[in-house]
């Protein structure tokens, strides 16, 4: 019997893991509801299905009624440059896991339906005469953004996709569950002929089977969160910093006032919306305001032709100058606002992190610490000899930026709280209420760090909603 019900959970036991390493898992988050998840989820893989016939096709009208918006532009654009380059590989994509979440798109608050997506991406091209022909498989991750047409139907609006390396988990998965029963099944069966197995359940005495299950396992220590070191280093609070292989290459743009505000308003471009691609005739209005378009079309042939070709490798690569637009590319290039932006969106509709999510949360914070390109203002100023254009721009940029990092900090306190980490909590509750007192949230959930950490005279005077400035004073004390 016992040998029988080892084959049974062996047989149980692989296909499990078989269905969970081959099979699309799907999960619904936060907010959304079977019905509403089902249909996203049905919508998203037709669309994205669309997307792979258009690619392989090179035929744009594949995606009518299927992508809008930013996603719709990526990839007509992907579609124009293998036209150019005489192209048509066959492409497939294969999803492994689909998570349907309410979270806003960085770019475009409207957006409030995401998918996330980890696959693969099959490329297939043709071989010559006497070639076979030859496929690449990528892994990736993507984050894609909904919008609800007219019809009802979810259209893929915008998109951030991320190719990672293959993995052999799922394979490497499947082949342990398997070996680790066939061991188990095995040494059962020679217990059993070797008669010492005991009884499973004693006459009149009460069976012990499952006593280790009642006791959870000791809480292991939290693993680190690796990621991959990016070619390019980009800080933008408390003043830009641009280091690549340990070297800094930020003072190379003060010789060139014009030439630096270019490149720092294709950065915020950038951050705003990874895909901007800024005309040259904008960028040409912004650095010459009041000025004829000759003026502003020359500037910009001396800004295209000598200023960013003659900047370092390190600041002129970042820079994709073509006809009539100009690009920040982003690609081995970390940007501590964009990454910001990412992880908020990932946190976003949670009350309580992940151990990872805390991990990357807390990083993302304490590298926004500061105000965000501080210089820019002064650099503008000097460029457009003194008419500056972008103030609403940089200014807007800056709230979004510090709404999100607090957020981040509200729910990194929760985190932590739920955890019973409160010195943690306070540490960075302290310098975010120092700069908003005003704020009641912030407050409250100061007060409760406090009092979780035995500071209870602490949250009481808290509680007492003494003047802001008394409270900034005291707060600043205790810092000290």
């Amino acid at each position: 019997m016992v040998y029988g019900a080892s084959i049974l959970v062996l047989v149980v036991g692989i296909s499990i893991t078989a269905a969970f390493a081959v099979g699309v898992r799907i999960a619904y988050g936060d907010g959304i509801n079977p019905v509403l998840g089902s249909q996203v989820e049905r919508d998203f893989l037709s669309d994205q299905e669309a997307t792979a016939r258009a690619l392989t096709n090179s035929d744009s009208s594949a995606l009518s009624r299927r992508l809008t918006g930013n996603a719709l532009v990526d990839v007509s654009q992907q579609i124009s440059y293998q036209s150019k380059a005489g192209s048509t590989p066959s492409v497939t994509f294969q999803p492994s896991s689909v998570t349907i979440v309410r979270a806003s798109d960085p770019v475009d608050a409207s957006l409030v339906i995401e998918v996330r997506e980890d696959g693969t991406k099959s490329i297939t091209t043709a071989g010559g005469a006497n070639a076979a022909p030859s496929q690449q498989t990528v892994s990736f991750h993507g984050d894609f953004w909904m919008r609800q047409d007219s019809s009802g139907r979810y259209l893929i609006a915008d998109q951030n996709i991320q190719n990672q390396p293959a993995s052999n988990l799922p394979a490497l998965a499947l082949i342990a569950v398997a070996l680790a029963w066939v061991a188990l099944a095995a040494t059962l069966y020679r217990r059993v002929r070797s008669g010492s197995v005991p009884a499973l359940v004693a006459p009149g005495r009460p069976s012990t089977v499952g006593a280790s299950d009642a006791s959870p396992p000791a809480e292991e220590p939290l693993a680190a969160d690796p990621e991959p070191a990016p070619q390019v280093l980009i800080r933008t609070f408390g003043g830009l910093h641009l280091q690549q292989d340990g070297q800094e290459w930020t003072s190379a743009l003060k010789a060139r006032s014009v030439t630096a505000f270019i490149w720092l308003r294709l950065l915020i471009a950038a951050i705003r919306d990874p895909n901007a691609r800024p005309s040259r005739d904008e960028l040409g209005r912004q650095a010459r305001p009041g000025t004829d378009r000759e003026t502003q079309l020359k500037l910009m042939r001396n800004v295209t032709s000598q200023g960013i070709p003659e900047l370092p490798p390190a600041l002129r690569d970042r820079i994709l100058i073509e006809p009539k637009v100009m690009t920040f590319k982003l690609d081995g290039c970390e940007v501590d606002a964009i990454k910001l932006l990412r992880v908020n969106a990932e946190c976003a509709g949670r009350s309580v992190l992940a151990p990872a999510q805390v991990a990357r949360a807390r990083r993302a914070v304490d590298a926004s610490a500061g105000v965000f390109l501080p210089e820019f203002e002064s650099v503008e100023d000097f460029a457009t000899d003194h008419h500056p254009t972008c103030t609403d721009v940089i200014r807007e940029l800056r709230e979004l930026l510090t709404s999100k990092r607090l957020e981040l900090i509200l729910v990194l306190a929760d985190s932590y709280s739920a955890t019973n980490r409160p010195a943690e909590a306070i540490a960075i509750l302290e310098p975010a209420f120092q700069e908003q007192p005003e704020r009641d949230d912030l407050r409250a959930r100061l007060a409760a760090a406090y009092s979780s950490a035995g500071r209870g005279a602490e949250a009481a005077a808290l509680e007492v909603r003494p003047s802001p400035s008394s409270i900034v004073d005291a707060v600043a004390g205790r810092a000290i």
